[in-house]
């Protein structure tokens, strides 16, 4: 007997072919956006159910065998451009077999490119911006049987041309949306980045993501972050709708370690340390391992103090690059010297740093490359990210790429800097093989490292160490050679 239900959310996997032999190494978050969701279709009324096939680790055959489990009214599917690929077989294999099912598809991809993504897709239906309103608004027109679509932030075919309604309007109030439907999901089949479990003897079960605030008032001209929500700004939650969540996610599901995923979550000081507080008072900050991101111009002592009695153990910084021309080409508002006083103060609480670099800015060249390495080392925090640049849909290198003439991947699964075919933009001065050459190295260089092993075996002891060279430097990416 299949199990009816207005909308069946699936999150495509495709661990494979992002991480390739990595995928070990990979964490597996819950798809927030999707569990968020559903929580707002159930809350309305619908029925709904969702399929994680990243967390079981399925290939979209498998995902789709499984949706055959189902005979659902709307099928919706959430992806950023790294998981089109995957997204884009569930569709066409799911529409050869039930082709009176409508589909959807939302997230970050669609609302950069909604029409292409309507010209390239098996999709009926696509969402640019926040899915809750338009998902809740297209199922009730569906079960109606109404043929009129003009729904705000829909876009779809009709008589062999798109049409497009604009870009959603967000919820301006977030504590009136429910909690994400972590009832749905395998809570079970989640794990941590495999650094946050380091000071916590590796055991990286026990994981959630969640959100305090959504949309960043800032517009680095490499990120995508805002292309959902439209506008450079932020909404946040009250720190008391957070800690209710933050208090079901220990209790009944037995969460310790937690990603924030704001893309800012220090933008608004204020309303951290009212946040800490509340973290505090209810005795939740002995029991959390969590990590956050931040600016390196809104780290403050008493703040990173506060944040970790909370339970706050490590900050993630947008180093990107060690050379100050580079960094203001990018329009990052930071220099050098800003990354080593933010380095120092987070550093001076106690909190443990992972630095985020990136290789391959317009400005870049093997020396300000060089420069960016140097400055890895020199700050010796303990993990670091290095990054290739990638024009993704909706930022302004990508527009960059197109005006230059640089080559753009050919295949959605290429943007992500892990997958063997990897293709970073390049810039005048280096190809895309070459930076992703000088990444490679300088991944190796920094972990191999006789003062950041040092540094390991002292913070987090050996067992850590040997995971680091047993587990994370044993592991090679095998490039395929681009030309580009």
């Amino acid at each position: 007997m299949k199990k009816k239900v207005d909308l069946l959310l699936v999150n495509p996997g495709n661990r494979l072919e992002q991480f390739a032999n990595l995928n070990e190494l990979a964490t597996v978050a819950q798809p927030l956006g999707i569990a968020m969701i559903a929580a707002f279709v159930r809350q309305h009324g619908f029925s709904v159910d969702v399929i994680d096939a990243e967390a079981q680790f399925w290939t979209p055959e498998q995902t789709v065998k499984e949706m055959e489990n189902y005979a659902p009214l709307l099928v919706g599917l959430s992806a950023f451009t790294t998981k089109m690929t995957a997204a884009g077989r569930v569709l066409r294999l799911a529409k050869e077999r039930w082709p009176h099912v409508k589909t959807v598809l939302g997230g970050h991809h669609c609302s950069a490119i909604p029409e292409k993504t309507l010209e390239e897709e098996t999709v009926d239906f696509v969402i640019q911006g926040e899915g809750f309103s338009p998902t809740v608004e297209l199922l009730k027109r569906l079960k109606e049987k109404r043929n009129d679509f003009n729904i705000q932030g829909l876009w779809y075919r009709e008589n062999n041309r798109i049409i497009g309604h604009g870009r959603a309007v967000g919820i301006a109030n977030l504590d009136d949306l429910p909690f994400a439907a972590w009832d749905l999901l395998p809570m079970e089949k989640y794990r941590c980045h495999h650094w946050q479990a380091w000071n916590d003897g590796l055991d990286q079960s026990g994981f959630a993501v969640l959100y305090t605030s959504l949309g960043c008032p800032f517009s680095c001209d490499y990120c995508s972050v805002n292309v959902v929500y439209g506008k450079h700004s932020t909404r946040y939650r009250s720190p008391e709708h957070v800690v209710r969540e933050l208090e079901l996610l220990v209790n009944q599901y037995h969460v310790r370690h937690i990603e924030i995923i704001d893309d800012t979550f220090t933008i608004n000081p204020k309303r951290v340390a009212r946040l800490c507080d509340e973290i505090i008072s209810r005795g939740l900050g002995e029991k959390l391992n969590m990590w956050c991101f931040a600016r390196t111009n809104t780290v403050h002592p008493d703040l990173m103090a506060r944040m970790k009695r909370a339970g706050i153990n490590w900050v993630f910084m947008g180093f990107e690059s060690g050379d100050d021309t580079v960094l203001e080409g990018a329009h990052k508002k930071q220099t050098v010297d800003q990354i080593k006083k933010a380095n120092d103060i987070v550093h001076d609480a106690g909190i443990y740093i992972g630095g985020n670099y990136v290789f391959g800015f317009p400005e870049d060249t093997k020396e300000t490359m060089q420069e960016t390495l140097d400055l890895a080392k020199e700050l010796n925090t303990e993990y670091a990210n290095f990054f290739v640049m990638m024009a993704y849909p909706g930022t302004k290198y990508h527009q960059l790429a197109h005006q230059k003439g640089y080559p753009l991947p050919e295949k959605w699964g290429q943007y992500g800097f892990f997958a063997p075919d990897a293709l970073p933009l390049r810039n005048q001065q280096l190809s895309a093989e070459e930076i992703l050459t000088f990444r490679d190295n300088a991944f190796k260089e920094y972990f191999n490292g006789q003062s950041y092993q040092e540094m390991v075996k002292e913070k987090f002891g050996e067992k850590a160490l040997h995971f680091l060279r047993d587990k994370v430097l044993s592991k090679k990416i095998n490039r395929v050679r681009s030309t580009v």
